[in-house]
């Protein structure tokens, strides 16, 4: 029969809090971080100057347009954006 003394068992004790308490500090303190980075609204209009990606055309020539359209696509993949 094993006997387990209270000593062992009291330091078995204050270590799992312990480590419990540690635990829930360092978590609560990434939380902290990670909310201090993250901007509050994210997908909000950029400050600043913006360019824009894509401006597709006025231009009621759909043939005109659709070559447009391929050599940006045929630039896209030779770039390899």
């Amino acid at each position: 029969m094993m006997i387990v003394s209270l000593r062992r068992l009291a330091a078995w004790a204050r270590f799992l809090t312990m480590f419990v308490i540690l635990t829930m500090i360092f978590y609560h303190v990434i939380a902290w971080v990670s909310q201090w980075f993250e901007p509050a609204y994210r997908y909000g209009q950029p400050k600043g100057p913006a360019v824009k990606v894509f401006a597709p055309s006025g231009k009621t020539d759909y043939g005109k347009t659709w070559i447009q359209m391929k050599d940006r696509v045929l630039l896209y993949y030779w770039l390899g954006e």
